[in-house]
Order: structure tokens, then sequence, then C-alpha cells
């Protein structure tokens, strides 16, 4: 098994940065990803937690290894990912999870933001973490290798789709705001 765990500072409030993460896909630094389903969603109303169950359609570059020893046509991908915002500690969590290849590799994420403490109406601390797990035992710590190399890369490009999400959310804002005044 594989860990990775990063920190990431975001510029913007907790609020502007939990907003971005519902509207992040489509954007040109995630192209894989084709479709975000809302399985489900609910409000606990006395804990003040939202909960959201989404499905990631992804079209995937399937490492070689794969690709040769369970030849599958197009390689789609399927992830699932819960979700809690909770209103009283001011946490977004989300956990996600492989569907597609499992009997194979477990690959789990969590993302954790909340608000910087040192300056929580301006900033938003996110903790990371992710873990690869291949059951291949001759190949499983080159393809665990493989997989974490290709998601720290594509956690970067995460971080830069979320701050386009961030700067539109941004500008709609600003955009009502000045018809707004233009009224």
């Amino acid at each position: 098994m594989k860990i990775h765990s990063s920190e990431h500072e975001y510029n913007h409030p907790w609020s502007h940065v939990t907003a971005a993460v519902w509207q992040k896909y489509p954007n040109d630094q995630a192209p894989h990803v084709l479709t975000v389903d809302v399985l489900n969603r609910e409000v606990d109303q006395e804990k003040r937690v939202l909960r959201t169950e989404r499905l990631l359609t992804m079209r995937q570059k399937v490492p070689s290894l794969f690709s040769k020893l369970f030849s599958s046509g197009e390689p789609i991908s399927y992830v699932y990912e819960v979700s809690e915002v909770n209103l009283d500690t001011n946490t977004f969590t989300a956990v996600s999870t492989n569907l597609t290849y499992r009997d194979i590799m477990v690959m789990d994420e969590s993302m954790v933001y909340k608000p910087d403490p040192k300056a929580p109406l301006a900033r938003t601390l996110v903790h990371q973490e992710a873990a690869v797990s291949v059951s291949l035992s001759r190949f499983s710590s080159y393809c665990e290798d493989a997989v974490m190399s290709r998601f720290k890369a594509n956690a970067h490009l995460g971080r830069r789709g979320l701050e386009q999400a961030i700067d539109r959310i941004m500008l709609e804002g600003q955009l009502k705001l000045h018809t707004l005044h233009m009224a």
C-alpha cells in the first residue's frame, strides 16, 4: 500500500472554496472527467450537515500493464464520492473510492477543507490524503508507484481546476453586483 498526503492553502474564504468544489467540473485541467452525477443529497437539520453522494465518470489513461492484462475496451472508470458539509464546524469532507478495477486495485482519497485558523475569513486549508493498494503480488509495488505518481500529478491539476472554479464564482458575483448597481 502506498499513501500520500499533502496540505494546500487557498487564498479565498471557506464559503467560496466549498461553493467552487461543486462547480469544479468541467474544467480544462481535468478533461478526463466526463460527468459528475448526484446520486443522493440529504440535509440533517439538527446537525446542520449536508451529505451528498456523487458518481464521477472518467476516461482514464490506464497503465499499460493493466490494459494488457485486463483488456476492457474504452478506459472508462467510475469513482464514488461521499461528502459532508458541516456548517457548525465549517468543515467540508469528501471521501472517494474507485469502483472500476476494484478487484485488483483500491484507490481511496479524502479531502478536508477548513478555514485557516490564522485568517478564517480570508483563507482555506485543505488536507488531501490518498491510499492505493494493488493486489497483483508480483507487480503491486510497481503499479502502486505508477498510480500514486499519476495521482500526485493530477492533484496539482485538481488544485488549478478548483482555482478556476473559484475565479468563475468570484467573477459571477462581481457581475451580479455590478448589474444590481447599474439597475
